[in-house]
């Protein structure tokens, strides 16, 4: 397209090249300062205040700020609810591609697809800290972010009226503890206040006022769960002007009083698991779920005997509903037929996020936390590192200085593991040696049997890599070992000369599951593995 076109500074006639990152908390001013380049913010949580020529921009949760080059620029973070930045430096090239230009570019959006981008950001972090330098790939990585950003600012282009209701929507939803009124919400819309309440209550089935009631209890519901606020602190911090005002609108919508849905959750503790790593560390806490997603990746069929299945590999909104939850747990990274569907969770139960990329000790005590079995919890690491420290000998004693290669295997796909899931639990917790073949590698990496074939370690672990279950995948499965096996290179690796091949193939995932539950039974399996010939 020619320079002088009136789309050529549309942000999508531009190449874009990253040339630095970084994360940013609230502990960390910023002085005022001019850039040459582009920035990129990412705003995972918090609020803060970005001042930008002149200009004043509220920093909010899930929105992303671009910043031009050379623009004055200085962002302040806020203390109360404390802020998670990442920063991203590019530039853009135009359509001749000899010089840098300017591209139309947004000051803020909202992050549409909440979970892609945390997704991409992660595997941009990882990219430029393993290299030390930004290559071909971690622009491509770059450009796919920016894509997520942006592309849904296109089917936005003509404004409707559900779109300014939706955008009211999420404002309550991040600012319910404000003192919101009808009027400021039809103006933020563009409509009047009547005209706003009938379009918002054919769009989302209730009035503004009644849907803002609703996000307040359910934040309160929230509170109630996993904190010992008063009643008058709780009231306060979800926006209701007194505790009795919040005990007459609580009571209506739940047919008991703030004290009895306390009381009863205590003694009940109705805990529905979204995710198989989250229902394994509340079994490793003495707590079978209420509910839980149940196939044939996580085998627990004596565990959750009393469990209700919510779904097989997504959860089934009715099925949560029956379950009649009186807390969810989940994590933020979900599939794109699951992500529609968080928004309605909140709504069914309390439902706390457990952070997908703890470790998972983090994670275990984010659960005992949201649970109230911190207590449990304590007990049962004290137990872990015992037995791990017993398990550790053991195995020094049995495989010396040897390195261990851990290979998956799944329906005719190969990959190594690195330092998550069984190398959690073999190369962290048991000091066991990790092969060349296996640094660098964070969670897996997929391979084709010539690499394996060249790795050069001591011994081999065959476990599961996506593993359901089905008759097709155990045939998949199969059928790569039986290609491995009947290829002449097999026998020259020294694990194979050496007759220490072993499988952790049996049972899926449960022992291999990044999760409390799953690496207690994973030492002892070593073990007994260790103890084996070579059995592959």
């Amino acid at each position: 397209m020619a320079r002088n076109s009136p789309d050529a500074e549309h942000w999508s006639y531009f190449l874009y090249r990253m040339h630095a990152m970084a994360r940013r908390t609230s502990g960390q001013p910023e002085a005022r300062r001019r850039r040459a380049r582009h920035r990129l913010i990412l705003a995972f949580s918090g609020e803060g205040t970005l001042e930008l020529e002149g200009s004043s921009y509220k920093v909010v949760s899930s929105h992303a700020y671009f910043i031009p080059p050379n623009a004055s620029c200085r962002m302040t973070l806020g203390l109360q609810r404390p802020a998670e930045l990442a920063e991203i430096e590019f530039s853009a090239i135009g359509p001749e591609g000899t010089r840098e230009m300017e591209p139309k570019l947004p000051v803020s959006l909202p992050i549409s697809h909440m979970p892609t981008c945390l997704m991409l950001y992660k595997e941009l972090e990882k990219e430029a800290g393993k290299s030390g330098r930004l290559e071909l790939r971690t622009n491509l990585r770059f450009q796919e972010l920016l894509l997520a950003l942006l592309e849904p600012l296109e089917a936005s282009a003509e404004p409707q009226p559900e779109r300014a209701v939706q955008a009211t929507v999420e404002y309550m939803e991040r600012h319910y503890r404000m003192n919101l009124t009808r009027q400021e919400l039809a103006a933020m819309a563009g409509m009047s206040a009547d005209h706003y309440t009938r379009t918002f209550k054919k769009a989302m089935g209730k009035t503004p006022t009644e849907f803002l009631t609703d996000i307040r209890l359910g934040h309160a519901k929230r509170a109630l769960v996993l904190t010992n606020d008063s009643y008058r602190s709780i009231a306060q911090n979800v926006g209701f002007a007194n505790e009795f005002y919040f005990s007459r609108k609580f009571k209506k919508e739940n047919g008991v009083a703030p004290s009895a849905y306390a009381e009863k959750w205590r003694a009940e503790r109705r805990i529905v698991t979204l995710q198989h790593h989250l229902t394994g560390h509340l079994l490793a806490l003495g707590v079978a779920p209420r509910g839980a997603l149940i196939n044939g990746f996580y085998p627990l069929r004596r565990e959750l005997t009393g469990t209700m299945a919510i779904g097989e590999f997504r959860p089934d909104l009715d099925k949560l509903v029956a379950a009649r939850p009186g807390l969810i747990l989940t994590y933020e990274l979900l599939d794109e037929a699951t992500e529609p569907k968080a928004r309605m969770f909140g709504k069914i139960a309390p439902t706390v996020t457990i952070p997908f990329f703890a470790d998972w000790r983090s994670q275990q005590h984010e659960v005992a936390k949201a649970a109230g079995l911190e207590r449990e919890a304590t007990g049962w690491l004290e137990r872990y590192e015992l037995k791990a420290s017993m398990v550790r000998r053991d195995l020094r004693d049995r495989i010396g200085e040897d390195s261990v290669l851990i290979v998956g295997v799944g329906n005719r796909r190969l990959c190594l593991f690195g330092r998550r899931n069984v190398g959690a639990v073999l190369y962290e917790d048991l000091g066991i040696r990790a092969p060349e073949a296996a640094e660098g590698i964070e969670h897996f990496r997929l391979i084709d049997k010539e690499e394996l074939f060249a790795c050069d370690a001591d011994r081999i672990v065959f476990t599961g890599f996506r593993n359901d279950g089905s008759e097709a995948t155990r045939e998949g499965i199969q059928s790569v070992l039986r290609s491995l096996r009947a290829d002449p290179r097999w026998s020259g690796m020294k694990a194979a000369r050496n007759g220490r091949i072993y499988s952790l193939l049996e049972e899926q995932h449960l022992y291999t599951l990044y999760t409390s539950y799953s690496h207690d039974l994973l030492l002892d399996r070593l073990l007994a593995l260790f103890g084996d010939d070579g059995i592959v």
